[in-house]
């Protein structure tokens, strides 16, 4: 039997497809079938992307790239249609064109990556719902072309098409699995093991099916909008993304907007000429000084919001900087010029991939953001995959919604009632209880809402520990604001000043912040508005 590969799902989703997967499958060992293929590569004309229905792959065989036509067709004059379930014609792409353009797409990726020479690549279209193929023209060769028949003895019917041309390979098992790498690849994260909460933190994060399928479309296109809640996994699928693009060749540059998430990004990526990491400002600040642009060290929140997009603008002509691909994670921390910005450093790249990852409901800087943009592509993703069910549950009450988790069980929230907004002895008694349960600066963060009280707790010590801002020796302290984009095993959240407007928003980003265990410190009148009570 065939070794599978759907990515996005085990099964085809449209009827076609499944027949054809279904035939494949019983192709002799050896074949290797992958559903649901797509790449992109550099390239001055659409030549360089592709995508295909099935792939069919044998070390010694070769490769075909089958395109899959369910229904009922038409040729008129070399004009191709087909006929809707309710009576209507609608025009389609020429199949075989299809093919033939994914084919020669293929061969240059594969060339890419060191592998045009070992394997040669073929195509073929299948009518999986056809009993017999009229004459289609002279693209469609009848070796070519699988009908409903063929695939009850597809191994012939793939014989057939070998022959027709002249296919061959020599591909080692190291090169079978590296097609299949970067055809198919697995991303996973492993969150750091805590005696405390381990059940919970013992849990790989690997890709769900939707995440997969979300993985399957980026590669698909272009550009396009990734929304999703706290703990969706965008940030995980943006550095995958991003990982992707320098691997195919693309000068890639992963952004965001908070610094502590950028210094994340930075080290989690490592150095390398394909693929940059940091913040935008940084970005600003670092393509002025190499374009020998003065800044002033005396910088106010309009320079930083106005006029350091007009600087990256500036510094990135003098410099001809120049990336073939961007990816913006946390995008809506991000404003409408900003993107602008960033937009102009890929001038010259033809359609350069520009992937924007946003959580709407993370808009702590209201900078205008627009969630209505005109995107190419949008996709949703709705699965808690950080959070135990039930903080899950309370991050989703906090904006209405229905906790859709991994359903792993954990710990229950805590609420430690203040008397008024929170005070330092407050927090020091709340961490102090951690500390006895086997938790310490590797796997404790507190979050203030001021960064008043944040400097304040970082001048005290506790027990054998001090405190400190994130990645010093201490028990680190930090605003939400300023951490939001990261997370960890247990989060102290501190609810320390008025509950305005905009403090839903904030809570809902510290809350989502713990993976397995987590500490609200307030005043119980702060709760309804958190639908605290409600659970």
């Amino acid at each position: 039997m065939a070794r599978y590969i759907g990515l996005g799902s085990d099964e085809p989703i449209e009827d076609s497809e499944r027949r054809v997967a279904d035939a494949l499958r019983r192709l002799p060992d050896g074949w290797i079938v992958l559903h649901h293929v797509s790449w992109q590569s550099k390239r001055g004309g659409r030549q360089g992307d592709g995508e295909a229905d099935f792939l069919i792959l044998h070390p010694r065989k070769g490769l075909v790239v089958l395109e899959v036509k369910g229904g009922g067709i038409n040729v008129e004059h070399g004009r191709w249609l087909t006929t809707d379930r309710f009576g209507k014609r609608h025009d389609i792409k020429n199949p075989f064109e299809q093919a033939t353009a994914s084919k020669h797409a293929l061969v240059g990726w594969l060339r890419t990556h060191g592998l045009g020479s070992r394997v040669r690549v073929g195509h073929a279209v299948v009518f999986p719902s056809m009993d017999a193929i009229p004459a289609l023209g002279p693209a469609a060769q009848p070796q070519i072309t699988f009908s409903k028949a063929d695939l009850l003895d597809v191994d012939t019917a793939v014989a057939r098409c070998l022959a027709h041309w002249s296919l061959e390979a020599n591909l080692a098992p190291k090169d079978i699995e590296k097609v299949i790498a970067l055809l198919a690849p697995t991303v996973s994260a492993s969150p750091t093991l805590s005696s405390a909460s381990g059940d919970a933190e013992a849990n790989l994060v690997v890709f769900t099916a939707e995440q997969i399928e979300a993985f399957s479309r980026l590669r698909a296109h272009r550009g396009g909008l990734i929304i999703g809640g706290a703990g969706t996994g965008k940030t995980v699928l943006a550095v995958a993304r991003a990982q992707q693009l320098a691997k195919d060749g693309f000068r890639t540059l992963l952004v965001c907007y908070n610094e502590l998430l950028g210094i994340e990004l930075s080290e989690r990526i490592g150095d390398g000429r394909e693929l940059t990491a940091g913040t935008f400002h940084a970005l600003c600040l670092r393509e002025a000084q190499r374009a020998g642009i003065t800044v002033s060290s005396v910088r106010d929140q309009a320079w930083w919001e106005d006029e350091a997009p007009s600087v990256l603008i500036d510094a990135c002509s003098r410099n001809e900087t120049i990336y073939d691909a961007i990816v913006v994670d946390e995008g809506q921390d991000f404003s409408p010029i900003w993107l602008d910005a960033l937009r102009c450093m890929t001038r010259g790249v033809e359609e350069a991939p520009f992937f924007v990852f946003a959580d709407p409901r993370q808009d702590l800087w209201r900078r205008g953001w627009d969630l209505t943009t005109d995107y190419p592509f949008v996709w949703e993703l709705t699965r808690n995959m950080r959070n135990t069910l039930p903080i899950a549950k309370r991050v989703s009450a906090i904006v209405g919604g229905d906790a859709q988790g991994r359903g792993i069980p954990g710990p229950a929230p805590i609420w430690r009632s203040s008397d008024g907004h929170a005070k330092e002895w407050d927090v020091v008694n709340a961490v102090e209880h951690l500390l006895d349960e086997g938790f310490g600066p590797q796997n404790l963060v507190v979050l203030c809402g001021s960064p008043r009280l944040a400097e304040r707790l970082r001048e005290r010590s506790i027990g054998p520990f001090s405190f400190g801002r994130w990645g010093s020796r201490g028990i680190p302290v930090e605003t939400v604001s300023r951490f939001k984009g990261l997370e960890s095993q247990a989060i102290v959240l501190v609810l320390d000043g008025p509950f305005a407007p905009e403090g839903r928003t904030s809570a809902y980003v510290g809350m989502s912040r713990a993976r397995s265990v987590l500490v609200v410190v307030g005043d119980e009148a702060d709760q309804p508005p958190l639908s605290w009570e409600t659970q």
